[in-house]
């Protein structure tokens, strides 16, 4: 159920325009008001949750997170982070359901920088995630065109936050040509970025090989790569689900190990940037993109206790997009850090059950997997919605959004 706080968070971070019920003439609303600095409700979740499940941490070179929210204001996001313990994140650094970008404000980049110097976090643990509107892979202009400046228009905003990845679907062929096309426009749409920026990293998602997408395979990805001039501002980030769900035996030893061998041969682990974390509701190469909580699908806690315990993971950002259900996100953090060898927690599962910080949790701007963010949220920007698709077809922004609430009652 969403929270009062939150409730509140999205009608203030709402922007747009009105009609005046007298006259019938459209006028625009008042400036939005936004959340400065850390609300009590966050302050009293990061004491009680969040050092749960730091605690949990402590020693490990593993930086898990999740996928939350910017609403408000972009350096909201910081906090919902804290407030529950993550030493990573990913969030979206604009409204991602619209073409239409406007103009980050002077007001919200000085908030974000005041923030990160406040509370330390650490820049390169961030991971924003691109919209999911773009396909940087189009072989239709006039779609390709869109996604470039949309990508363009993210990857300077992070540069201007500090962040130095961007992290983003491939994109889809749509049927109009061959993966070996799109893959070749891929590349070309990352020199376009490459040569309009200064230091942004890019870092393309392994995908599930849904439909027409591309990027199911590491020789796909590869084939991006090698047509990418800068190779040191490129990188990979691969998603559990999706490479169980195209194929690749993550939920045992010998397909881990295997999957990995071919990560270092076809790509090589300089690349490797960041990990999506996700079970898979489905069975292996089922080429469906279905989360599930950790240790709930077919990949199981085995799965994930042999990325906890390898090495070539530590240090940069491990992301949950498990589905939120409840406080599942610290507890799915907390069972990850127990998965370690190296690391002894002075917590448990059932200790986190027993604490109140659920209620903290719930009253507190909640985390979003960033499918539902993307589907049920309006950010910071106050942008007007659009429809998104997995296949990342031609999207048609709708001309006006409607809650669940709504539907059901009209």
């Amino acid at each position: 159920m969403t929270s009062k706080i939150l409730k509140n968070a999205k009608q203030e971070a709402k922007s747009g325009k009105r009609k005046n019920s007298e006259d019938g003439e459209v006028k625009p609303k008042t400036k939005k008001r936004v959340y400065a600095g850390e609300s009590k409700q966050q302050e009293a979740s990061r004491t009680t949750v969040g050092e749960e499940v730091l605690a949990a941490a402590e020693g490990s070179q593993k930086y898990l997170g999740v996928h939350v929210s910017g609403a408000g204001s972009l350096e909201q996001a910081i906090y919902n982070a804290r407030a529950i313990g993550c030493r990573a994140f990913a969030f979206f650094v604009r409204n991602g359901r619209t073409w239409n970008i406007n103009p980050l404000e002077k007001e919200v980049i000085t908030r974000w920088h005041d923030t990160i110097n406040e509370t330390g976090f650490d820049l390169t643990k961030i991971l924003p995630h691109g919209s999911y509107l773009i396909n940087p892979g189009s072989l239709k202009d006039e779609t390709l065109e869109k996604s470039r400046a949309a990508m363009l228009e993210e990857c300077k905003r992070a540069e201007t936050l500090g962040i130095g990845l961007y992290n983003f679907h491939p994109g889809s062929t749509t049927g109009l040509g061959t993966p070996e096309e799109s893959c070749k426009v891929v590349a070309e749409t990352i020199n376009y970025i490459h040569s309009n920026t200064s230091q942004i990293c890019l870092v393309i998602e392994t995908m599930a090989g849904q439909g027409d997408t591309i990027g199911r395979s590491f020789a796909e990805i590869a084939d991006m790569i090698k047509d990418v001039d800068d190779k040191d501002r490129v990188g990979v980030c691969i998603d559990t689900c999706h490479v169980f769900a195209a194929g690749y035996e993550f939920n045992t030893s010998t397909g881990y190990d295997k999957m990995m061998d071919e990560f270092e041969e076809k790509i090589g682990f300089k690349y490797l940037k960041g990990f999506h974390i996700n079970d898979s509701k489905d069975v292996k190469g089922c080429c469906k993109d279905r989360h599930e909580l950790i240790g709930k699908g077919h990949i199981g806690v085995d799965g994930f206790r042999r990325m906890m315990n390898d090495d070539r993971l530590n240090n940069i950002p491990l992301i949950l997009e498990t589905p939120e259900i409840g406080d599942n996100y610290p507890k799915e953090m907390i069972l990850l850090h127990g998965l370690e060898d190296t690391v002894k927690s002075s917590t448990s599962e059932d200790k986190v059950k027993t604490k109140k910080p659920a209620k903290v949790l719930k009253a507190s701007n909640k985390i979003k997997s960033a499918e539902e963010v993307v589907e049920k949220e309006e950010e910071a920007d106050g942008d007007s919605p659009t429809s998104t698709s997995e296949n990342h077809k031609d999207v048609k922004p709708k001309k006006k959004a409607r809650s669940a609430a709504k539907k059901k009652r009209v």
